[in-house]
């Protein structure tokens, strides 16, 4: 099973896009993905078509697992 870090933000022009984290350390905590967004939006760090994040709209990891075909 592989686990995911999604981490979906809300951009200044009302779109939203999702950072992706794959295989995220196993201990991590809301907190320090909470503290690292912070910084990002504050410093502008990241921007989607010329607009730059606002605010983190939700945060969750998510579980998949490969099957095969019958």
């Amino acid at each position: 099973m592989t686990t995911t870090l999604k981490m979906i933000l809300k951009l200044e022009n009302g779109k939203t896009t999702t950072m992706s984290l794959s295989q995220p350390r196993p201990n991590l905590t809301k907190k320090e993905v909470d503290d690292f967004l912070d910084s990002l939006i504050a410093a502008k760090a990241v921007m989607v078509e010329s607009s730059p994040v606002a605010s983190v709209k939700k945060i969750y990891l998510h579980d998949a697992s490969d099957r095969e075909l019958a």
